[in-house]
């Protein structure tokens, strides 16, 4: 069985049609959306689509994805934002195959932001992707570690590279995302872009020089 999470916080204006692809997308049985504190309709609009919707106050995106994988007992989860733009059952299915398969224990699928960049997010940049494909036990034991903000990429990075657990990476041809400061505008959009920043860049280190086999 294989579960689609999404964590939302004020995505009124994107989240039907990412919930469409998921939907049309055969090998995904349910799907969750949990509602991170939105201040907006996003919950309301998640329910009008079908899907089940949690609700919590904002905590962050790795708690968001932690409340959605214990509320199920799926033994594969798929992780989505839901502000994207081009995003097909295809991209969903090829991220999905290799846990499918067994042949990993996570799937990353990155956006497409260039060749350029591209090839730096595959090769040089630490692996920033929320389109990912996760065994729930392996997800299971990076949510014990507390992770609530958008450290919870790397954290999972970090977790299946010190646990030896296999990585599959690709590039989600023409999909994108809508920015943050499109979003919220400029000046809160780029406030909000380097919250994230700092939260990957704090848990890059953390993780890699303080943690051993995903355990302090």
């Amino acid at each position: 069985m294989i579960t689609a999470i999404i964590p939302a916080y004020n995505e009124e204006k994107t989240i039907t049609s990412v919930i469409a692809v998921l939907r049309a997308t055969r090998s995904i049985d349910t799907i969750i959306v949990v509602d991170d504190g939105s201040t907006d309709k996003t919950a309301e609009v998640a329910a009008d689509s079908g899907v089940q919707v949690l609700r919590q106050p904002h905590s962050g995106k790795g708690a968001a994805l932690a409340a959605g994988a214990h509320a199920t007992d799926a033994g594969i989860l798929f992780f989505s934002d839901a502000d994207l733009i081009g995003l097909s059952p295809t991209h969903v299915e090829t991220i999905l195959l290799p846990v499918i398969e067994g042949t990993v224990a996570m799937s990353v699928g990155l956006r497409d932001r260039g060749d350029v960049l591209n090839w730096l997010m595959r090769h040089i940049f630490p692996i920033i992707g929320g389109e990912r494909a996760i065994r729930r036990n392996v997800f299971l034991g990076v949510s014990a570690l507390g992770i609530k903000d958008f450290g919870i990429e790397i954290a999972m990075n970090v977790y299946c590279k010190k646990n030896h657990l296999p990585i599959h990476i690709f590039t989600m041809q023409g999909v994108q995302q809508v920015i943050k400061e499109r979003k919220y505008g400029i000046l809160p959009g780029l406030i909000s872009r380097l919250f994230m920043i700092v939260q990957v860049a704090r848990a890059e280190f953390h993780f890699r020089y303080f943690f051993k086999n995903g355990t302090k």
